[in-house]
């Protein structure tokens, strides 16, 4: 960050020093649950211990002094989404306006900011255009959740613990509680606290009133963000004891549907949290209507406004009078709404007459306007043919490293792309979970009638705790465990388990035809183990590795707590939206696909063994890849999937027996092929000799090339483009006009689709 000239001068917030000292009294900024005391995070604004004594040492004094009665003191948590710059200008030009009407208000803000620099990265290119809107949501809740927004907003949830749990918010309750009971009469307390703040509270509520705040008079969620359990489990059972009056002002379910993310999401944020960033697809927020609606401890338990019921909500737009008003029609509107703003000030000072609530200059937007540049898509839109090669040799633990992975891609990618693919190579420490499963996304997500699609993987394989019951339900037998491939990054709890492999294929077209190649142990089932010492050495010394890891129960641990379970006991059903199999289950869920019907699995998976079994690696390949991938060229186009099965078995050994996997009707299809019926493909072998050039450096094709690059870039990505044009160039532009006409934009959907999954990993990482 520049240092400014001059003292006075204008921040990231446009405040200046002297502004920003005129906070002290009334501001308290935290950073990861602590107080931000030094320089660190957006580092502009800080408060120490010190600046929280002084609060009620000196300024709160100064304010109660020569007023008669009780003095409400207003507690503020803003959205946790909301940058520090953001946090302080709405602080400063809303403080004069409580202090005007006779309350003494107190501003928590925190150092976050994901959804503003998600919104920095989506908004222009896919701006204005709504598109295949539910088709599109889906597809930015998927890749939102596979970017780590999960991980972000449950540190930012963690964070909004620790603050009320030894943190900087500790510091401040322990300080008003013991004014309180030195200054018995002089204040009532009250809370407000809008989207994430009202995550913040339900651990604040409780810590100050165990720091001896008695009561807190009211308070005022505004289209929180909270989830139904943790405010039941917190703060339900105070109301109308620690808590006087509870007051829930958000939209209906309508709104909340009309509203937008950066008008790429075609739903509200309440909608994307829960279908995006909570552990549990469809896990119900309390500022969304229709989980209060659905659940029996709630619906009954919310009065209508002006009601004798100690809790109310107020469901925007609504005019019941001056205590319960709302003209908010967005998530992020509420806190700058005067209706909104001058009902819950009438409900803190218990009277009708009121200042007006300031109308802002210009209000302040959830959502920045500038977009920034993003990389070009992975794969070409002209491209039919497109594949996805994944080889991992490099874990970071020894114990678990293997030899023959990125070989493995190299050999598949060489082959695919003579046959006319576009290929992109993922290959040791870029093979993230989060890189792997975004690539896969937006393979699927970007493809159209006729294209067809292969992603191939070669690397360990487990089997990880059924968290959600699905193994068992399906009638898996002894099998109650999930599928699991593993990602470079497996040993952090990363794992990509067979669930939400089938988000992904949830989301295949009809018409595009996509074929798996998993050369690693347990990858009968939709997906290579790790041995003892001892077995490593004795295999190694062979020259033979199974692909195969047992999870140790820390890295079981960790799974399950990156999957939002906390014990090894605890059991979830499968949750909103989704079916038994992880599957999408009906049109009203989240999950459910656009139709709302239950789609056959069209995704076909030649597996390197059966399930029971591991698959090996000899001499620097994977036994599967070593005899598959030769068979490719001949295979294409000409026999069907069974048939090349029976290629592949034959003479293979007896020591793991390769398997297809999938809808039966598919196993007579014609070997990577377009599904029939669909838009046709080119010629098989089309592509150029110049087309085996990576397109980022015109790296060629070979496997040899392909481990050479990865061990220069230390295990990076390359992208290896032998492009398969459609027919003739009517077809081109009669099927870009379709889906121009079908997104309202002039781009073309692959583009704009691959340039949000590439943008949403590229944010949420940082």
């Amino acid at each position: 960050m520049t240092i400014p000239a001059t003292p006075s001068a204008p921040r990231g917030s446009g405040l200046s020093d002297e502004e920003l000292a005129a906070l002290k009294p009334h501001v308290i900024n935290l950073r990861r649950g602590q107080l931000a005391d030094r320089p660190a995070g957006e580092g502009e604004y800080f408060s120490t211990a010190a600046d929280v004594e002084a609060i009620f040492a000196t300024h709160l004094p100064a304010f109660l002094a020569g007023r008669s009665g009780p003095v409400p003191l207003m507690v503020n948590a803003h959205g946790g989404l909301v940058t520090e710059a953001a946090g302080l200008r709405a602080a400063a030009s809303r403080i004069p306006w409580w202090k005007e009407n006779g309350v003494y208000p107190i501003y928590f803000v925190w150092e976050t900011g994901l959804v503003t620099s998600l919104a920095d990265a989506l908004a222009g290119w896919l701006g204005g255009s709504r598109g295949p809107g539910d088709f599109k949501d889906r597809i930015v809740e998927l890749a939102a959740r596979f970017g780590q927004g999960e991980r972000v907003w449950g540190e930012m949830k963690e964070y909004a613990e620790a603050a009320s749990a030894g943190g900087g918010a500790s510091v401040f309750a322990d300080a008003l509680g013991s004014f309180m009971n030195e200054h018995r009469g002089a204040l009532t307390v009250h809370a407000v606290g809008h989207s994430a703040g009202s995550i913040f509270h339900s651990y604040f509520i409780p810590a100050a009133v165990k720091a001896g705040v008695d009561r807190f008079e009211t308070v005022s969620f505004l289209a929180p963000a909270v989830r139904t359990d943790l405010f039941k489990e917190k703060l339900k059972d105070e109301v109308d004891q620690s808590i006087g009056r509870l007051s829930m002002f958000t939209m209906t379910d309508d709104r909340e549907r009309a509203d937008n993310c950066v008008r790429v999401y075609g739903k509200s944020l309440l909608y994307l949290v829960r279908a995006a960033f909570e552990p549990r697809i469809g896990d119900p927020i309390l500022g969304l209507q229709d989980s209060v609606r659905s659940d029996p401890d709630l619906r009954d338990w919310f009065g209508e406004p002006d009601s004798p019921s100690s809790a109310q909500v107020v469901w925007s737009v609504e005019d019941r009078g001056p205590f319960s008003s709302s003209d908010a029609t967005s998530h992020g509107a509420f806190d700058d709404d005067p209706a909104t703003m001058e009902s819950v000030l009438r409900r803190i000072v218990d009277r009708k007459d009121v200042t007006p609530f300031p109308l802002p200059r210009a209000v302040e937007p959830l959502w920045p306007t500038q977009p920034r540049d993003v990389p070009a898509p992975t794969w070409p839109h002209s491209a039919t043919r497109k594949a996805l090669c994944v080889g991992i040799n490099a874990y970071p633990d020894a114990a678990d490293q293997l030899s023959g992975c990125v070989a493995d891609a190299g050999a598949w990618a060489t082959e695919l792309e003579k046959a006319g693919f576009a290929v992109h190579l993922l290959a040791d420490a870029q093979a993230t979970r989060s890189e792997v499963l975004l690539r896969m996304l937006e393979l699927v997500s970007t493809s159209a009638p006729g294209d067809t699609l292969v992603v191939q993987y070669a690397g360990h394989g487990t089997t990880a705790p059924d968290l959600d019951g699905d193994e068992a339900a399906s009638g898996q037998g002894g099998n109650m465990e999930d599928e699991a491939l593993c990602p470079v990054d497996f040993r952090t709890g990363e794992l990509i388990i067979d669930d939400d492999l089938g988000l992904i294929w949830d989301q295949l077209p009809d018409g595009v035809a996509l074929t798996l190649f998993f050369d690693s142990c347990h990858s009968g089932d939709g997906q290579r183990r790790i041995l003892s010492q001892a077995e490593l050495e004795q295999e190694t010394t062979l020259r033979r590795l199974p692909r195969r890891v047992v999870l140790s129960e820390a890295d079981r641990e960790a799974f399950r707590a990156r999957r939002g379970y906390t014990s090894a006991t605890g059991s979830r059903d499968a949750g909103p939206g989704r079916a038994a199999d992880g599957r999408a289950a009906d049109a009203a869920s989240p999950g459910a696909p656009v139709d709302g019907q239950q789609k056959p699995h069209r995704e076909l998976l030649f597996s390197a063994c059966q399930p029971t079994e591991l698959a090996y690696e000899t001499a620097g390949h994977g036994d599967f890849t070593s005899k598959a991938s030769p068979l490719l060229a001949d295979a294409i186009g000409k026999l069907t999937n069974e048939q090349f099965l029976g290629r592949v078995v034959d003479g293979f050994g007896d020591r793991q027996h390769p398997k297809i996997n999938g809808e039966k009707a598919l196993f007579g299809r014609t070997f990577l092929a377009a599904e029939e019926g669909s838009a046709p493909t080119a010629p098989i072998g089309v592509a150029s000799a110049s087309s085996g050039a990576a397109a980022s450096g015109g790296v060629p094709a070979s496997g040899e090339a392909v481990q050479a690059a990865a061990a220069h870039n230390g295990g990076g990505a390359g992208t290896l483009t032998a492009v398969g044009k459609r027919a003739d160039d009517a077809e081109v532009a009669a099927l870009e006009a379709t889906l121009a006409a079908a997104a309202g934009a002039a781009e073309h959907r692959a583009t704009r689709v691959a340039r949000l999954l590439r943008a949403i990993a590229d944010v949420i990482e940082e």
